[in-house]
Parts: C-alpha cells; sequence; structure tokens
C-alpha cells in the first residue's frame, strides 16, 4: 500500500506503439469495500511533455504482464519523493498531481479505472482543477479532459478559444 508504480501500456494493442501509454498508479487501500487507486497521466498540462517522477525509480524491479489480447504491461517501482516534473519547461506537481510551480495550468490528468476479475483496468482520462487531501481520502475536483494548456476553471477559461472535443 501506498507504492508507486510507472505503468507502461497501450490504448489499442492493434495499433501498436502509437498508442503506447504512461501512468503513475499508487494502491491506496480498501475505501467503502473496494480498492482505492492513484491513477495520474504522465502528460503534463501545459503543453503535453512528459511528466517524470522527481525521484528514483528501480528498473531492476519490472514487472512484465501479459493480459491478453495483445496488451503487454510493464510495471516499474519507483519513488516520487518530490512528486513529479517536467523536464521540458520546469512545470512541478506534487504526489497527488496537483500543479506547485511553473507554466501548467492545471493539476496532472486522472484515468478512470475499475475492477475486473480481480485486474486493474484503466478507462478514459480526465482533467484535474486541484486535489485536497491524499490517497482514499482525496477530494478530486473532476472536470471533462481537457487540452493541454487548457484552463478548466476561472476567468482565464473565457479568455481561452474553445478547444476542439477530446
Amino acid at each position: 500500500m501506498g507504492e508507486w508504480k510507472i505503468v507502461h501500456f497501450f490504448l489499442d494493442p492493434n495499433q501498436g506503439d502509437v498508442t503506447r501509454r504512461t501512468a503513475y498508479i499508487r494502491y491506496n487501500g480498501p475505501l467503502n469495500g473496494a480498492p482505492s487507486f492513484t491513477i495520474i497521466s504522465n502528460r503534463c498540462a501545459h503543453l503535453g511533455c512528459p511528466v517524470q517522477p522527481n525521484g528514483p525509480s528501480f528498473p531492476d524491479q519490472t514487472k512484465s504482464i501479459d493480459t491478453g489480447g495483445g496488451q503487454h504491461v510493464t510495471l516499474i517501482k519507483m519513488l516520487p519523493a518530490g512528486g513529479f516534473g517536467c523536464p521540458c519547461h520546469g512545470g512541478q506537481y506534487d504526489q497527488e498531481g496537483n500543479r506547485t510551480a511553473g507554466p501548467p495550468v492545471r493539476s496532472l490528468d486522472r484515468y478512470e479505472y475499475s475492477i475486473r476479475n480481480g485486474h486493474l483496468i484503466l478507462g478514459k482520462t480526465f482533467s484535474v482543477a486541484k486535489v485536497k487531501g491524499s490517497g482514499k481520502d482525496a477530494i478530486i475536483y473532476r472536470y471533462r479532459l481537457a487540452g493541454p494548456g487548457q484552463h478548466i476553471t476561472g476567468w482565464e477559461q473565457i479568455f481561452y478559444p474553445l478547444q476542439p472535443p477530446q
């Protein structure tokens, strides 16, 4: 419980590497009798660059799983002690994905999830304005998926043009 993993997977294994994605996943323990997870996208909310953990990863502790249907998942243990950071433009986020510094306009996006036959299934991504608290007790201010750099709250959102549907 509380251990983070870097997870590589395909949105659509039939389309190959073009659908390869990365997420950061932490098991938070049970909540209302069901498993609770924090699943953060690695896409920076500034321009969509890949965000990295601000701490060590342990590639020697990599686990690869073939889940069937062409889906291959890789899990790598990590310690994002300082949260997450974007090496491109300096955006910084805490361990819950909240923006703490730099140019991003909001928190990191998250994934919906479900549990089927004992397996964690990632769903669609959604945007997050902010997260109060942490882990299973977190209150997530959730919005429909917005593009990188697109404001989802506050007065700034009215000054930016509407984005095409995601």
